[in-house]
């Protein structure tokens, strides 16, 4: 073994520089580290004589320059102590897990010091890593993981509630960390983790739903690592009864968000009426809208609407996590209270300004005052998200589960799109819900469900076109000259329903409407959509240049009022995707093979030779019977000549052999049948085949128990002879 060049300019390295110095070389250090796995993972009783001492030498060299800087006085040399064992203990693996012991004792010493928060977030991972790889080895759990977890969990317990002191100041990526390597190990190690369940739950508490009204600002990241945390620390129960906490969980959340819900909505008269049973409480509307911890809640307090609206979304976001995050045993869904919950944060409409009118398409409460209800206005596009989110999620649970709640499901969400569409993340995850519809429910639609999605489906087309469309009023008006044909005119008229409007690039968006699209095609019912808004679909493939649209809307055609099919695009998919294999089977469906020359010379050889070898052989049986039977008549080639079709090239006429001489063994006459040549159409010899096959069927006598068919076939024999008489 061959010793490496990087594992000795680390060892120089690291005892040549001054520890205050040793950050800034911290990435080629780390870079080296990852070039000597050799020497790290390879025993010293596996080594060859030669090398086994100075390989030996070397990585106890290193491992002693590391401990003596994790257990220094210098921030600096810790720092680069911690990266660096990070890295060892990943390309080292078994050898050096084995001596960790006291590198972990350091790294638990570092989380109780006045380091910087990056070397403790640092220490952590460290350690995460530490007890993920030795979880495998029940030695290492024993020695290692067993007696120094629980100081582990204390200490990063401990920097959460210190670390809580300071919320004006706003939370850190420590908390976020942390949670995250609690959810790494409570799946590992739920037995150490049980007596700490309530102190992490209480711990993770404030990042799950917060508001306004908090006293920090929680990052998105930190909301789902602190919901997924609580979510998996209901396996830390006791006697296999994670399934049942799990459940417990989960109702408790609904009845939480229902609590919220009924003080968020209390601005409106809801016409919905809860199906599992929930009775909604009593709201005060002379008091003003506070909830949380004063309801009984176990969130903290907040107060105002806009603070409500996003307690309410985040309840529906933690609900959205259970259905995320893995469980270790099956459970039991509640799906019936979800999807009340659902159904109530679905339907709450917008109403729309009138000017006559005032506001309307909603009941409101008349004590409720002005800006209550417009802040709940602005805040309901969340809402649907958050609730259409949730769907997501157990969509992709459930996966073909979902089948039997996905029409109420569709029914809720084209109703509700025509108040959220404004919104592009709501566009975004309706997108999301109508495929995973479509591709489960969309092929039995029936014409009412499909009038029910043209407006998901025309905005899902003004979100690809994007910039591809500039619409003219020349090209719209009330005078535009009538076309030649219905189909141009609907597509015409389809340029009515796509205004040009500048919109900021989704990539997200654009990606779930290019997902959806080409389901609108395959699996809804073509019969059903009219005829202008196939033309939208079909233009908008081509502008997009969306080739599963293309070809979808290709092999699902449209038909017009009178039986005939319109267009087809395949002519812009051929420009577009020319040199594709799946545009190319289109193109030359069941293609002839066109021998060359030289092949067909050989094949006709091979047949003359064949004609020569049924001239020497003898037929006694069939001779005497040809005295009786009838000759069949020749064979009309005509009737099975393929039409011809016009190519991507010009046509190259070849000559065509002659025709050989088969002679047939139906009678002594010798009548001759033409046989088609090699080089001929693939169609032509199958059926020619066919008809020698119907021919030699008939050396046999027909018996009088024959069936209908046969009986058939002789009299149309019969026929025949006597017309040739």
């Amino acid at each position: 073994m061959s010793l490496p060049p990087e594992l000795k300019i680390l060892c120089f390295q690291l005892s040549s520089t001054p520890p205050p110095n040793l950050p800034r070389l911290t990435p080629t250090l780390l870079r080296h580290v990852s070039r000597c796995q050799l020497p790290l993972t390879c025993p010293a009783s596996l080594a060859s004589q030669a090398d086994a001492s100075a390989s030996t030498v070397l990585v106890h060299k290193l491992k002693t320059q590391l401990s003596s800087l994790l257990f220094g006085k210098s921030p600096e040399g810790r720092f680069a102590a911690v990266v660096l064992i990070k890295g060892v203990v990943e390309v080292g693996g078994w050898e050096v897990l084995q001596g960790v012991e006291s590198w972990v004792r350091g790294l638990l010493s570092i989380l109780g010091k006045p380091d910087s928060l990056a070397v403790k977030e640092l220490c952590i991972m460290t350690l995460t890593t530490i007890y993920c790889m030795a979880q495998q080895y029940q030695t290492l759990v024993r020695e290692i993981t067993t007696p120094t977890l629980p100081s582990f969990v204390t200490a990063c317990l401990n920097l959460i509630s210190t670390s809580k002191k300071n919320f004006l100041i706003g939370s850190s990526s420590l908390e976020e960390n942390i949670f995250q390597s609690f959810t790494m190990l409570v799946p590992r190690h739920t037995a150490i983790f049980r007596p700490f369940a309530s102190q992490i739950r209480l711990a993770a508490r404030p990042y799950l739903a917060p508001t306004s009204s908090d006293e920090f600002l929680a990052s998105q990241s930190l909301r789902e690592s602190a919901r997924r945390l609580v979510v998996v620390v209901h396996q830390t129960a006791a006697k296999n009864a994670s399934a049942e906490e799990w459940g417990r969980g989960v109702r408790e959340l609904i009845k939480g968000t229902h609590l919220t819900a009924d003080y968020v909505f209390r601005a409106v008269v809801e016409d919905w009426e809860s199906i599992s049973g929930y009775a909604s409480v009593a709201v005060d509307v002379n008091q003003e809208l506070r909830g949380g911890s004063a309801t009984g809640e176990d969130l903290p307090l907040w107060a105002g609407i806009h603070a409500g609206v996003e307690r309410l979304v985040g309840r529906l976001e933690m609900l959205a996590e259970y259905f995320n995050v893995e469980t270790s045993v099956p459970v039991a869904m509640p799906l019936g209270e979800i999807m009340d919950l659902v159904t109530r944060a679905l339907s709450i409409a917008i109403p729309a300004a009138d000017s006559a009118a005032g506001y309307r398409g909603a009941r409101l409460h008349p004590a409720i005052d002005r800006d209550e209800r417009d802040g709940l206005w602005v805040g309901m596009p969340q809402i649907y998200i958050a609730a259409l989110h949730l769907v997501d999620s157990i969509a992709l649970r459930l996966e073909d589960g979902f089948l039997p709640l996905a029409q109420e499901i569709f029914d809720q969400l084209a109703w509700v799109f025509e108040y959220g569409k404004n919104s592009a993340e709501f566009r975004l995850i309706a997108y999301s819900v109508t495929a995973k519809i479509l591709l489960l429910v969309g092929k039995s639609f029936t014409q009412v469900q499909c009038e029910k999605s043209f407006a998901i489906i025309q905005s899902c087309c003004r979100d690809l076109q994007g910039a591809h469309l500039n619409t003219d009023d020349a090209d719209v008006g009330a005078g535009a000259k009538a076309q030649g044909n219905a189909d141009a005119n609907a597509f015409l008229r389809s340029k009515l329903a796509v205004p040009n409007v500048h919109r900021i690039h989704n990539a997200q968006l654009d990606a779930a409407a290019r997902d959806l699209l080409p389901l609108v095609l395959s699996h809804l019912p073509q019969k059903y959509l009219s005829l202008s808004l196939r033309a939208l679909v079909d233009r908008t493939s081509i502008l997009t240049h969306h080739k599963d649209a293309m070809v979808a809307s290709i092999l699902n055609p449209i038909f017009a009022a009178n039986g005939g099919v319109l267009p087809s695009i395949l002519p812009h998919l051929t420009r577009d995707f020319g040199h594709d294999a799946v545009v190319e089977i289109l193109l030359r469906p069941r293609m002839p093979i066109v021998a060359s020359s030289t092949t067909r010379a050989t094949a006709n050889q091979a047949v003359d030779g064949l004609s020569e070898d049924e001239d020497m052989i003898f037929h006694p049986e069939t001779s005497a019977q040809s005295n009786t039977e009838p000759v069949p008549a020749a064979v009309d080639q005509a009737l099975f000549a393929v039409p011809g079709q016009a190519g991507l090239g010009t046509a190259i006429h070849k000559p065509e052999p002659q025709p050989l001489a088969h002679h047939s063994t139906f009678s002594n006459d010798q009548s001759l049948m033409q046989v088609p040549s090699i080089g001929s159409n693939v169609m032509d010899s199958a059926q020619t085949s066919h008809v020698a096959l119907q021919a030699q069927t008939l050396d046999h006598p027909m018996d009088q128990s024959s069936d209908d068919d046969s009986v058939h076939l002789t009299m149309q024999l019969d026929t025949d002879s006597e017309d040739d008489d």
